[in-house]
């Protein structure tokens, strides 16, 4: 059965989509067999791969018809396929305000793949709406990028905190939803710095403190590093991009590695491998990430 990760923030512009696209592409490598879902308008995440195979349809039929059929495209990385958002304008907001049960229809989708697929990484857009509610309730886990600045975590703590309660039932109201997903906070740009590091661990002091011991972050982080920024312009993976690197700082192939490692432990043996001759060509100028 897939495990299903949302990537998730009520703020833009914290790295959901180099997380999302990092990840499920070293899952792949590592042997796994990977469904990508833009949910981001801003099409980042469709973008950043090239595309084999393209179905027919994309996320509005993958959403609104419960239905995958016709909806998954193939990308030129080996077990890696993508729904791409094909949404610009935003029209799925206004289905999704139509009836309050088609905040599930995301969900029954992806349970019509289960047996499909390993895992299904879920990219979101950069703001609290029922799109991204959609996506919390069909995740098993959530992964949520952080800012390493003090004054920026505690506003942000406290709208995704704000955020998972509006979701839970009323206490003493039994009602047939999902339950809300644990959530991993995962310290992204961060600098090799005294000051960073003490930054870093006040807000994992302030998220356990904030939640009630309900949102944890993760060990591993995110380097500042433009082997990141390269990754997007190659239309790879970076752990393919960045393989090694001198210097204290891990290179970004140990670092999603780790982090792989650090969400999913059974998978601590297993290193990605692929074809080092297959290498994608540059499709776009060097760029900034989501």
């Amino acid at each position: 059965m897939a495990k299903v990760f949302g990537i998730v923030s009520t703020k833009g512009g914290v790295g959901k989509t180099s997380i999302a696209a990092n990840i499920g592409g070293i899952l792949a490598d590592m042997g796994q067999h990977v469904l990508l879902i833009d949910g981001d308008f801003q099409q980042s995440l469709s973008d950043w791969f090239e595309i084999t195979d393209k179905a027919e349809f994309g996320l509005r039929q993958f959403i609104t018809k419960a239905q995958p059929t016709n909806c998954i495209s193939s990308t030129a990385i080996d077990n890696l396929d993508i729904v791409l958002s094909d949404d610009p304008n935003g029209k799925l907001i206004d289905w999704f305000r139509a009836s309050t049960n088609n905040v599930y229809y995301l969900l029954a989708s992806i349970k019509r793949l289960s047996d499909y697929y390993d895992y299904v990484i879920i990219d979101s857009q950069g703001a609290r709406g029922i799109l991204q509610e959609s996506i919390i309730l069909a995740s098993d886990s959530l992964i949520c990028p952080l800012v390493p600045n003090v004054m920026e975590s505690r506003e942000f703590i406290r709208g995704t905190i704000q955020m998972l309660k509006s979701l839970e039932p009323p206490a003493g109201v039994s009602v047939p939803v999902p339950n809300i997903p644990p959530l991993y906070g995962v310290i992204y740009k961060q600098d090799r710095t005294n000051n960073s590091i003490k930054i870093a661990n006040a807000i994992r002091k302030q998220f356990y403190q904030g939640s009630g011991g309900k949102i944890s972050v993760l060990d591993t982080f995110v380097p500042n590093l433009t082997a990141y920024k390269k990754a997007v312009a190659a239309g790879l993976p970076v752990h393919r991009v960045e393989v090694t690197r001198s210097g204290p700082t891990p290179s970004a192939h140990d670092t999603i590695l780790s982090l792989v490692h650090e969400l999913l432990p059974h998978l601590s043996d297993t290193r990605p491998v692929w074809d080092k001759n297959n290498v994608s060509p540059i499709k776009k100028a060097a760029g900034g990430e989501e």
